[in-house]
């Protein structure tokens, strides 16, 4: 009996250092990585910007439809020239336009201090 059990202690050891370490890893997941607080718009500085401003159709057929969309940080108005859509400062929007002819459309993003971001696309209407 005794050589058994001098044979016997080297796996339970090992299975005792494996649930002790199962049980570790356990609660430092619940704890989770100590966290870091950031403002993902503090990559974008103070300045108002336009991340994006594009269409999905840069050219459609006449009475076919458009998607424009467009993304702007640090704004606290938008708007289109010409206005065909409610605008809102958003990082990611889109919505449809029906041009009847060629048409330029301008973004303008304004900040609360008064300035502003502008860029234009064209969406091309063929007859």
């Amino acid at each position: 009996m005794s050589k058994l059990v001098r044979i016997m202690w080297l796996p339970v050891l090992v299975s005792m250092l494996y649930a002790g370490y199962i049980v570790y890893q356990r609660r430092a997941a619940e704890s989770g990585p100590p966290s870091v607080e950031r403002d993902p718009m503090a990559a974008y500085g103070n300045s108002v910007k336009i991340l994006q401003f594009y269409t999905g159709n840069p050219e459609i057929a006449h009475g076919g439809k458009a998607l424009l969309c467009y993304g702007v940080v640090n704004a606290a108005a938008v708007r289109l020239d010409p206005p065909v859509e409610s605008m809102w400062p958003s990082t990611s929007r889109c919505f449809e336009v029906t041009p009847t002819s060629t048409t330029r459309y301008t973004l303008t993003a304004e900040a609360k201090d008064k300035t502003t971001a502008t860029e234009s696309i064209e969406v091309k209407v063929h007859p």
